[in-house]
Protein backbone atom coordinates (compact mmCIF):
# COMPACT_ATOMS: atom_id res chain seq x y z
CA UNK A 1 0.00 0.00 0.00
CA UNK A 2 1.47 3.39 -0.99
CA UNK A 3 1.27 6.20 1.59
CA UNK A 4 0.85 9.76 0.26
CA UNK A 5 2.45 12.01 2.90
CA UNK A 6 1.60 15.31 1.13
CA UNK A 7 -2.11 14.59 0.96
CA UNK A 8 -2.20 13.45 4.58
CA UNK A 9 -0.50 16.69 5.69
CA UNK A 10 -3.02 18.73 3.70
CA UNK A 11 -5.86 16.81 5.34
CA UNK A 12 -4.50 17.57 8.82
CA UNK A 13 -4.14 21.28 8.03
CA UNK A 14 -7.72 21.51 6.83
CA UNK A 15 -9.03 19.59 9.83
CA UNK A 16 -7.17 21.71 12.42
CA UNK A 17 -9.57 24.72 12.39
CA UNK A 18 -12.55 22.42 12.82
CA UNK A 19 -10.93 20.69 15.80
CA UNK A 20 -10.10 24.05 17.39
CA UNK A 21 -13.67 25.28 16.84
CA UNK A 22 -15.03 22.33 18.77
CA UNK A 23 -13.16 23.51 21.86
CA UNK A 24 -15.18 26.75 22.07
CA UNK A 25 -18.48 25.27 20.90
CA UNK A 26 -21.27 24.57 23.38
CA UNK A 27 -24.89 25.26 24.39
CA UNK A 28 -24.44 28.90 25.44
CA UNK A 29 -25.75 31.93 23.55
CA UNK A 30 -25.28 35.67 23.98
CA UNK A 31 -27.18 38.65 22.58
CA UNK A 32 -25.45 42.03 22.37
CA UNK A 33 -27.50 45.21 21.99
CA UNK A 34 -25.68 48.44 21.06
CA UNK A 35 -27.10 51.96 21.28
CA UNK A 36 -25.67 55.46 20.99
CA UNK A 37 -25.71 57.94 23.88
CA UNK A 38 -29.28 59.00 23.04
CA UNK A 39 -30.59 55.44 23.11
CA UNK A 40 -30.88 55.02 19.34
CA UNK A 41 -30.19 51.56 17.92
CA UNK A 42 -26.64 51.24 16.56
CA UNK A 43 -26.62 49.10 13.42
CA UNK A 44 -23.42 47.80 11.87
CA UNK A 45 -21.42 47.53 15.10
CA UNK A 46 -18.91 44.69 14.95
CA UNK A 47 -19.22 42.13 17.76
CA UNK A 48 -16.39 39.69 18.44
CA UNK A 49 -16.27 37.00 21.16
CA UNK A 50 -13.08 35.15 22.18
CA UNK A 51 -12.98 32.09 24.44
CA UNK A 52 -10.23 32.93 26.93
CA UNK A 53 -9.69 29.32 28.06
CA UNK A 54 -7.93 28.48 24.77
CA UNK A 55 -4.27 29.13 23.97
CA UNK A 56 -4.15 30.65 21.44
CA UNK A 57 -7.50 32.27 22.14
CA UNK A 58 -10.19 31.59 19.58
CA UNK A 59 -13.91 31.97 18.99
CA UNK A 60 -16.63 32.32 16.36
CA UNK A 61 -16.34 34.79 13.47
CA UNK A 62 -17.25 38.42 14.18
CA UNK A 63 -20.84 39.45 13.48
CA UNK A 64 -22.54 42.83 13.04
CA UNK A 65 -25.57 44.27 14.80
CA UNK A 66 -28.74 44.44 12.75
CA UNK A 67 -31.03 47.43 12.14
CA UNK A 68 -32.24 47.16 15.75
CA UNK A 69 -28.69 47.25 17.10
CA UNK A 70 -28.72 43.58 18.09
CA UNK A 71 -26.43 40.64 17.34
CA UNK A 72 -26.95 37.06 18.46
CA UNK A 73 -24.04 34.62 18.84
CA UNK A 74 -24.85 31.02 19.71
CA UNK A 75 -23.03 27.73 20.00
CA UNK A 76 -20.71 28.99 22.78
CA UNK A 77 -18.97 26.83 25.36
CA UNK A 78 -19.60 27.61 29.00
CA UNK A 79 -16.89 29.60 30.73
CA UNK A 80 -15.00 32.90 30.43
CA UNK A 81 -15.35 34.94 27.22
CA UNK A 82 -13.91 38.30 26.13
CA UNK A 83 -16.36 40.56 24.25
CA UNK A 84 -15.47 43.51 22.02
CA UNK A 85 -18.00 45.83 20.36
CA UNK A 86 -16.64 48.43 17.93
CA UNK A 87 -18.14 50.98 15.53
CA UNK A 88 -16.76 53.90 13.55
CA UNK A 89 -16.98 57.12 15.56
CA UNK A 90 -17.34 55.33 18.90
CA UNK A 91 -15.03 54.11 21.64
CA UNK A 92 -14.48 50.34 21.74
CA UNK A 93 -16.50 48.49 24.39
CA UNK A 94 -14.66 45.61 26.08
CA UNK A 95 -16.11 43.17 28.61
CA UNK A 96 -15.31 39.92 30.35
CA UNK A 97 -18.35 37.64 30.76
CA UNK A 98 -19.13 34.21 32.14
CA UNK A 99 -21.36 32.23 29.78
CA UNK A 100 -23.86 29.83 31.26
CA UNK A 101 -26.93 28.06 29.88
CA UNK A 102 -29.02 30.85 31.37
CA UNK A 103 -28.21 34.53 31.61
CA UNK A 104 -24.55 35.47 30.92
CA UNK A 105 -22.81 37.06 33.90
CA UNK A 106 -20.84 40.27 33.32
CA UNK A 107 -17.55 40.21 35.24
CA UNK A 108 -16.21 43.63 34.27
CA UNK A 109 -16.40 46.06 31.35
CA UNK A 110 -15.11 49.39 30.16
CA UNK A 111 -14.70 51.49 27.01
CA UNK A 112 -11.46 52.68 25.43
CA UNK A 113 -10.56 55.10 22.71
CA UNK A 114 -8.51 53.20 20.15
CA UNK A 115 -5.93 54.99 17.95
CA UNK A 116 -7.79 56.80 15.20
CA UNK A 117 -11.15 55.91 16.74
CA UNK A 118 -14.04 58.08 17.88
CA UNK A 119 -14.80 59.54 21.29
CA UNK A 120 -18.55 58.88 21.52
CA UNK A 121 -19.73 56.32 24.06
CA UNK A 122 -21.79 53.25 23.29
CA UNK A 123 -24.52 51.87 25.53
CA UNK A 124 -24.09 48.09 25.41
CA UNK A 125 -26.33 45.49 27.01
CA UNK A 126 -25.40 41.80 27.16
CA UNK A 127 -28.17 39.27 27.72
CA UNK A 128 -29.10 35.66 27.03
CA UNK A 129 -29.23 34.90 23.32
CA UNK A 130 -30.98 32.37 21.13
CA UNK A 131 -29.10 29.04 20.91
CA UNK A 132 -27.93 28.45 17.34
CA UNK A 133 -25.27 26.38 15.62
CA UNK A 134 -21.79 27.94 15.86
CA UNK A 135 -20.97 30.17 12.85
CA UNK A 136 -18.84 28.69 10.11
CA UNK A 137 -15.13 29.48 10.14
CA UNK A 138 -15.45 30.33 6.45
CA UNK A 139 -16.71 33.83 7.28
CA UNK A 140 -13.72 34.60 9.50
CA UNK A 141 -11.03 34.20 6.81
CA UNK A 142 -10.72 33.55 3.06
CA UNK A 143 -11.23 29.91 2.10
CA UNK A 144 -8.11 27.77 1.92
CA UNK A 145 -6.89 26.85 -1.57
CA UNK A 146 -8.74 23.80 -2.81
CA UNK A 147 -6.64 20.63 -3.14
CA UNK A 148 -5.90 19.31 -6.56
CA UNK A 149 -8.96 17.41 -7.87
CA UNK A 150 -8.79 13.64 -7.63
CA UNK A 151 -9.57 11.93 -10.94
CA UNK A 152 -13.01 10.34 -10.99
CA UNK A 153 -13.18 6.53 -11.10
CA UNK A 154 -13.99 4.91 -14.44
CA UNK A 155 -17.70 4.76 -15.21
CA UNK A 156 -17.60 1.00 -15.72
CA UNK A 157 -16.55 0.49 -12.14
CA UNK A 158 -19.51 1.23 -9.79
CA UNK A 159 -17.34 1.51 -6.65
CA UNK A 160 -13.69 2.53 -6.12
CA UNK A 161 -11.23 -0.25 -5.60
CA UNK A 162 -9.78 -0.98 -2.20
CA UNK A 163 -6.41 0.83 -2.80
CA UNK A 164 -8.21 4.11 -3.68
CA UNK A 165 -10.51 3.89 -0.66
CA UNK A 166 -7.44 3.80 1.61
CA UNK A 167 -6.45 7.31 0.50
CA UNK A 168 -7.77 10.27 2.51
CA UNK A 169 -10.97 11.50 0.95
CA UNK A 170 -10.79 15.13 -0.25
CA UNK A 171 -12.10 17.42 2.42
CA UNK A 172 -15.16 19.36 1.45
CA UNK A 173 -14.64 23.16 1.48
CA UNK A 174 -15.87 24.85 4.65
CA UNK A 175 -19.58 25.37 4.70
CA UNK A 176 -20.74 28.89 3.97
CA UNK A 177 -21.98 30.69 7.07
CA UNK A 178 -25.65 30.36 7.82
CA UNK A 179 -27.56 33.65 7.47
CA UNK A 180 -27.30 35.68 10.65
CA UNK A 181 -30.56 35.26 12.59
CA UNK A 182 -32.65 38.38 12.31
CA UNK A 183 -35.26 38.82 14.99
CA UNK A 184 -38.15 40.43 13.17
CA UNK A 185 -40.93 42.20 15.07
CA UNK A 186 -44.15 40.25 15.26
CA UNK A 187 -46.64 41.45 12.58
CA UNK A 188 -49.63 43.34 13.90
CA UNK A 189 -53.01 41.67 13.39
CA UNK A 190 -55.03 43.07 10.47
CA UNK A 191 -57.29 45.93 11.42
CA UNK A 192 -60.47 46.62 9.45
CA UNK A 193 -60.61 50.14 8.02
CA UNK A 194 -64.21 50.62 9.14
CA UNK A 195 -66.39 48.78 11.67
CA UNK A 196 -68.04 45.72 10.20
CA UNK A 197 -70.48 43.14 11.55
CA UNK A 198 -67.76 40.53 11.15
CA UNK A 199 -66.00 39.20 14.28
CA UNK A 200 -63.17 41.51 15.34
CA UNK A 201 -59.64 40.64 14.28
CA UNK A 202 -57.96 38.44 16.88
CA UNK A 203 -55.61 40.24 19.23
CA UNK A 204 -52.08 38.89 19.69
CA UNK A 205 -52.20 36.05 22.21
CA UNK A 206 -50.68 37.01 25.55
CA UNK A 207 -49.40 33.46 26.01
CA UNK A 208 -46.79 33.73 23.23
CA UNK A 209 -43.43 33.36 25.00
CA UNK A 210 -41.12 36.34 24.87
CA UNK A 211 -37.95 35.99 22.75
CA UNK A 212 -34.71 35.20 24.55
CA UNK A 213 -33.70 38.87 24.29
CA UNK A 214 -36.32 39.66 26.92
CA UNK A 215 -34.01 38.18 29.57
CA UNK A 216 -32.67 40.74 32.05
CA UNK A 217 -29.54 42.53 30.84
CA UNK A 218 -26.24 42.19 32.64
CA UNK A 219 -24.67 45.01 34.66
CA UNK A 220 -24.57 48.29 32.74
CA UNK A 221 -21.31 50.22 32.37
CA UNK A 222 -20.73 53.82 31.29
CA UNK A 223 -17.64 55.97 30.86
CA UNK A 224 -17.42 59.78 31.23
CA UNK A 225 -14.44 62.09 30.88
CA UNK A 226 -13.48 65.62 31.80
CA UNK A 227 -12.11 66.16 28.31
CA UNK A 228 -15.46 65.80 26.52
CA UNK A 229 -17.32 67.43 29.45
CA UNK A 230 -19.52 64.39 29.99
CA UNK A 231 -18.18 64.14 33.59
CA UNK A 232 -18.99 67.40 35.36
CA UNK A 233 -17.45 66.31 38.68
CA UNK A 234 -14.17 65.04 37.16
CA UNK A 235 -10.94 66.92 37.73
CA UNK A 236 -8.87 67.90 34.64
CA UNK A 237 -7.52 64.74 33.02
CA UNK A 238 -9.81 62.41 34.98
CA UNK A 239 -12.09 59.71 33.61
CA UNK A 240 -15.05 58.18 35.46
CA UNK A 241 -16.12 54.56 34.97
CA UNK A 242 -19.48 53.54 36.48
CA UNK A 243 -21.02 50.10 36.81
CA UNK A 244 -24.45 49.37 38.25
CA UNK A 245 -26.22 46.25 39.50
CA UNK A 246 -29.98 45.72 39.66
CA UNK A 247 -30.93 44.87 43.26
CA UNK A 248 -34.21 42.95 43.70
CA UNK A 249 -36.66 43.86 46.47
CA UNK A 250 -35.97 42.75 50.04
CA UNK A 251 -32.84 42.49 52.17
CA UNK A 252 -30.95 39.80 54.03
CA UNK A 253 -28.00 39.03 56.31
CA UNK A 254 -25.53 41.14 54.29
CA UNK A 255 -21.90 40.35 53.39
CA UNK A 256 -20.39 39.71 56.83
CA UNK A 257 -16.56 39.82 56.98
CA UNK A 258 -16.17 40.20 53.22
CA UNK A 259 -12.93 42.25 53.07
CA UNK A 260 -10.57 39.32 53.65
CA UNK A 261 -12.38 37.21 51.06
CA UNK A 262 -11.89 39.83 48.34
CA UNK A 263 -8.12 40.23 48.77
CA UNK A 264 -7.44 37.65 46.08
CA UNK A 265 -9.16 39.76 43.41
CA UNK A 266 -12.03 37.34 42.77
CA UNK A 267 -15.64 37.34 43.95
CA UNK A 268 -16.05 34.34 46.28
CA UNK A 269 -18.77 31.80 45.66
CA UNK A 270 -21.53 31.05 48.13
CA UNK A 271 -22.32 34.66 49.05
CA UNK A 272 -25.87 35.30 50.30
CA UNK A 273 -28.30 36.80 47.80
CA UNK A 274 -28.29 40.06 49.77
CA UNK A 275 -24.50 40.50 49.20
CA UNK A 276 -23.62 41.91 45.77
CA UNK A 277 -20.02 42.57 44.74
CA UNK A 278 -19.48 45.12 41.95
CA UNK A 279 -16.24 44.99 39.97
CA UNK A 280 -14.34 47.43 37.74
CA UNK A 281 -10.96 46.79 36.10
CA UNK A 282 -8.79 49.77 35.19
CA UNK A 283 -6.34 49.27 32.30
CA UNK A 284 -2.61 49.10 32.84
CA UNK A 285 -0.86 52.46 32.83
CA UNK A 286 -3.64 54.30 34.68
CA UNK A 287 -3.77 55.69 38.22
CA UNK A 288 -6.79 55.23 40.52
CA UNK A 289 -7.80 58.53 42.18
CA UNK A 290 -11.21 58.22 43.91
CA UNK A 291 -14.55 56.41 44.14
CA UNK A 292 -18.22 57.19 44.72
CA UNK A 293 -21.07 55.09 46.13
CA UNK A 294 -24.68 55.68 45.03
CA UNK A 295 -28.09 54.01 44.92
CA UNK A 296 -30.60 54.70 42.16
CA UNK A 297 -34.08 54.62 43.67
CA UNK A 298 -36.61 55.22 40.92
CA UNK A 299 -35.37 58.31 39.05
CA UNK A 300 -33.30 59.57 42.02
CA UNK A 301 -29.55 59.01 42.44
CA UNK A 302 -28.75 59.00 46.18
CA UNK A 303 -25.20 59.33 47.53
CA UNK A 304 -24.19 56.80 50.21
CA UNK A 305 -21.51 57.08 52.88
CA UNK A 306 -19.26 54.06 53.48
CA UNK A 307 -20.44 51.92 56.39
CA UNK A 308 -23.77 53.77 56.76
CA UNK A 309 -27.22 52.93 55.47
CA UNK A 310 -28.24 54.56 52.19
CA UNK A 311 -31.40 56.73 52.19
CA UNK A 312 -34.84 55.08 52.09
CA UNK A 313 -33.54 51.73 53.45
CA UNK A 314 -32.21 50.92 50.00
CA UNK A 315 -28.99 49.24 51.16
CA UNK A 316 -25.47 49.81 52.47
CA UNK A 317 -21.87 49.88 51.20
CA UNK A 318 -20.13 48.29 54.22
CA UNK A 319 -16.45 48.94 53.37
CA UNK A 320 -14.21 51.01 51.11
CA UNK A 321 -13.39 49.39 47.75
CA UNK A 322 -10.72 46.69 47.71
CA UNK A 323 -7.90 47.44 45.23
CA UNK A 324 -5.76 44.68 43.71
CA UNK A 325 -2.96 45.99 41.50
CA UNK A 326 -1.16 43.79 38.97
CA UNK A 327 0.73 44.30 35.68
CA UNK A 328 -2.50 43.95 33.69
CA UNK A 329 -4.25 46.78 35.55
CA UNK A 330 -6.09 47.52 38.78
CA UNK A 331 -9.06 45.42 39.93
CA UNK A 332 -11.56 47.25 42.15
CA UNK A 333 -14.15 45.27 44.12
CA UNK A 334 -16.92 46.89 46.20
CA UNK A 335 -19.57 44.90 48.15
CA UNK A 336 -23.13 46.19 48.48
CA UNK A 337 -25.69 44.87 51.01
CA UNK A 338 -29.34 45.09 50.00
CA UNK A 339 -31.66 46.88 52.39
CA UNK A 340 -35.22 45.91 53.34
CA UNK A 341 -36.87 48.17 50.72
CA UNK A 342 -39.66 46.29 48.97
CA UNK A 343 -38.86 47.67 45.50
CA UNK A 344 -36.19 47.22 42.87
CA UNK A 345 -33.22 49.64 42.92
CA UNK A 346 -29.71 49.88 41.49
CA UNK A 347 -26.35 49.93 43.28
CA UNK A 348 -23.96 52.26 41.41
CA UNK A 349 -20.15 52.19 41.81
CA UNK A 350 -18.10 54.97 40.16
CA UNK A 351 -14.29 54.92 39.99
CA UNK A 352 -12.15 57.89 38.90
CA UNK A 353 -8.72 57.51 37.32
CA UNK A 354 -6.12 59.32 35.23
CA UNK A 355 -3.51 58.24 32.74
CA UNK A 356 -0.07 57.71 34.23
CA UNK A 357 1.80 55.52 36.66
CA UNK A 358 0.30 54.34 39.91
Amino acid sequence: MRFNVCKLALLLLLAAPAAQAQLWSGPGAVEVQAEDQKGHDLAGAQVRLVYTALDPKDGPPAVETDSRGRANVGGLAEGAWHVEVSHDGFMTYMAEINVRKGKPELVDATQFRVPGGGTSLMRVKISRGSPTAPPSRASARPPDPSPAPVPAPPAARPQPSRPESSRPEPVAPPAQPAPRPQVQPAPEPPRPATPAPQPPAPTPPAAVPAPPSAAPAADAVRVRTAKDRSCVECQPGETAVSTERVIPPGGGPGCGDIAARLKGGEVPSGLPASCNVLRITLPAGTRYTAYRYEVQDGSDYLDCATGQGCPNNTGRWPIDPILIRNPQGTIILAPFESGPAERERRAVLTVYFTAGKK
